[in-house]
């Protein structure tokens, strides 16, 4: 049994099925710090993204376990809502949700990496593309540091 495997069973949680998540970025753990501490409790993603990665949208109901920088489970989260949205219409609560404060701050984060990820798959960012946004809950977690 891997460790992935090994702390979804430890948690004793009933999971059929869960993804995994690595914040592939300079501030991994950061990202993670604020999840557990409940500054961050949703992810938005464009849905151009989603199709040209072959991913599955997330879905209400969905456990996702969430690797530190170290790429050692942390916590398992429970995605609560999925919402598909025009980026130009993601609400002041997703982006206070995001852990981003102000929507302009949000915007602005989100227009710059959205831009540049636009650029790698051949696209070009407008604020007309939808947008994935998932709310989530931590339901469980390890304090190991």
């Amino acid at each position: 049994m891997d460790q992935i495997e090994k702390f979804v069973k430890d948690s004793g949680l009933k999971i059929p099925a869960y993804n995994v998540c690595f914040y592939d970025s300079n501030g991994t753990d950061e990202i993670l710090d604020n999840i557990l501490c409940g500054k961050k409790r949703a992810n938005t993603g464009l849905f151009n993204l989603f199709e040209a990665q072959m991913q599955l949208l997330p879905r209400t109901g969905d456990y996702t376990v969430v690797l530190d920088s170290d790429m050692q489970p942390r916590c398992i989260t429970r995605t609560t809502k999925v919402e598909v949205v025009p980026f130009e219409d993601v609400t002041a609560d997703c982006a206070a949700a995001e852990g981003d404060g102000t929507l302009a701050a949000w915007k602005k984060a989100h227009r710059k990496a959205f831009a540049a990820a636009c650029e790698e798959i051949g696209r070009n960012f407008d604020e007309s593309m939808k947008c994935v946004c998932e709310y989530f809950d931590v339901v469980y977690r390890t304090d190991r540091q």
